[in-house]
């Protein structure tokens, strides 16, 4: 009887959770350990002494309960709650209506520094402003994980949604008494995560300097000072090199290359390519195949 209780919840455990990921960890200077999407079934809980460094939750619908340092909080949608390593804590969700929430973990070296600057250094509990940026960030972390296979590429995008995560932090908690600020990144530096996390998408230098905020004259002065290559070129690089390794390890067709790097026209794709590589993409296609 004991053994097939102990089944039944297992598979319980698994439908619940529509994700938990778990990232190799890392010695970066903020990295993320993990992610996740549950919705809990009524008076479903968790009780354990925490071993993760720092997970910040976001609660999407329904209520539950989280119970740490002997005091017990009533949240719902729009709030959330952090666990931190070396607290023991529980949680459950509500009998009538129990919640769905999303999570992150993080860690690193210079994490402590960074939440210090927030008025959540020391919370165990939240409210999310309205439309919140780090709440859609939380999501959006959570939904690419769910849909997306692990890939060396997506690392940078990582890197980025974890510092854009925490620069949104800052504003939306933003601890008045604190006379610093956040490290800033440079607009080059941001500039450089944005085209390799989306130079398969349609998009343009003016269209990055937008996002950004500055004028595309400016950013390619930025950018070429300390890259020595424009932000176009910079593009067309990430691109070229990306198609190279397509046109070698895939049989996919010349437009689908060209378009899978990012480009809408074929013809200019291999104009660009031939100019670059001294050969079509076609032919650097041959001559790869007949070396092998």
């Amino acid at each position: 009887m004991g053994t097939v209780y102990i089944k039944m919840f297992l598979r319980m455990e698994i439908s619940m959770k529509e994700l938990w990921k778990y990232f190799e960890k890392n010695d970066h200077d903020i990295s993320l350990d993990e992610c996740g999407i549950q919705q809990f079934f009524p008076n479903q809980a968790y009780a354990y002494n925490t071993y993760q460094n720092f997970v910040l939750h976001y609660i999407e619908s329904g209520t539950g309960y989280y119970e740490i340092n002997n005091e017990r909080y009533t949240l719902s949608a729009g709030e959330g709650f952090i666990v931190r390593r070396g607290t023991k804590v529980t949680y459950y969700g509500d009998k009538e209506n129990p919640w769905k929430y999303y999570w992150v973990g993080l860690s690193g070296r210079h994490l402590k520094s960074y939440i210090s600057l927030t008025t959540i250094k020391d919370s165990v509990v939240l409210k999310y402003p309205d439309n919140s940026q780090a709440a859609s960030i939380i999501m959006e972390i959570c939904h690419f994980t769910k849909n997306n296979q692990d890939s060396s590429s997506n690392t940078v995008w990582y890197k980025f949604k974890v510092y854009e995560l925490l620069w949104i932090l800052s504003k939306e908690f933003r601890d008045k008494d604190y006379s610093l600020e956040l490290p800033q990144r440079s607009y080059e530096e941001i500039t450089f995560d944005y085209i390799q996390s989306n130079y398969t998408k349609r998009m343009t230098i003016t269209d990055v300097a937008n996002y950004i905020g500055i004028s595309r004259s400016y950013l390619y002065r930025l950018f070429k000072h300390k890259y020595e290559l424009s932000p176009q070129e910079f593009l067309q690089e990430k691109r070229l090199q990306t198609a190279k390794k397509l046109l070698k390890n895939t049989s996919q067709t010349i437009n689908e290359v060209a378009y899978g790097v990012g480009y809408e026209n074929q013809l200019l794709f291999s104009k660009n390519f031939k100019k670059e590589f001294g050969m079509s993409p076609t032919r650097y296609r041959e001559m790869t195949t007949e070396h092998e």
